[in-house]
């Protein structure tokens, strides 16, 4: 942090240096009991081996690093390496972060899937469902969720789990949340909540639930709900990956 503190630094002159060694970091969310922080990462022409070298000489001996290759996902659109530094510069400097700007409260939710085939059959194949009957503009995805709640950002990942960043109301308490979760996964997955510390995350403010709602609503209608739906997510950029610290 020390380096992006110096005084006359700029985007241009952080994204020159050579801890990165090419790659470009989108997002880093902290949780808020300080266990752990989650980073996604665009690693052009990178195994997923290589990049672990990478990100474990990035960190040192401070952290335990696992990485996972991001298959798909929902909320990538304006996630960029020079918002990320941009951000980064003004905390570096004291200036904090503006955090997340739709919602009160900001959770990772990891899902992990347990019957792939009801996750298909009866989560996925309901939302893409719900989404052609009844979502007419990409607003409506908000019928997916309890009130005051949405997604901003869904990561499929490699070791058959799924990761979403999602928002509650200021008085929701994590009891009750989970109960919402396992609600709305119907018994397909196990989902394990942390409450994201976004002041200091690093580009989390990029994160939109409108981009959400616009991505899942297009990717919904272009389903045939007259048979299961296999998989879902975006196209992603190559050599994105997502590195857990």
């Amino acid at each position: 942090m020390q380096l992006y503190a110096e005084e006359g630094m700029t985007v241009d002159k952080a994204l020159q240096h050579p801890d990165w060694e090419g790659n470009e970091c989108l997002l880093t969310c902290s949780s808020v009991d300080g266990d752990w922080t989650c980073c996604l990462w665009k690693a052009p022409n990178k195994t997923l081996q290589e990049f672990q070298g990478f990100i474990d000489r990035f960190t040192g001996d401070a952290v335990t690093n696992k990485t996972y290759v991001v298959e798909g996902g929902f909320g990538l659109k304006h996630l960029n390496t020079r918002g990320y530094i941009r951000d980064l510069i003004n905390a570096s400097q004291g200036r904090s972060s503006p955090g997340f700007l739709d919602g009160d409260k900001f959770w990772m939710v990891h899902h992990k899937i347990t019957d792939r085939e009801a996750w298909n059959n009866d989560f996925t194949f309901g939302i893409a469902k719900t989404i052609n009957d009844k979502c007419a503009t990409p607003s409506d995805c908000k019928m997916l969720f309890d009130k005051g709640c949405g997604a901003a950002l869904t990561l499929f990942l490699s070791d058959n789990t799924s990761v979403c960043f999602e928002s509650t109301p200021k008085d929701m308490t994590k009891e009750e949340f989970q109960k919402v979760c396992d609600k709305f996964t119907k018994g397909t997955a196990v989902n394990t909540l942390w409450l994201i510390n976004d002041e200091q995350s690093v580009n989390v403010m990029n994160l939109s639930l409108d981009t959400w709602n616009q991505e899942t609503f297009a990717w919904g209608n272009a389903q045939n709900t007259s048979k299961v739906v296999d998989s879902i997510g975006t196209e992603m950029p190559e050599g994105v990956n997502v590195a857990s610290q």
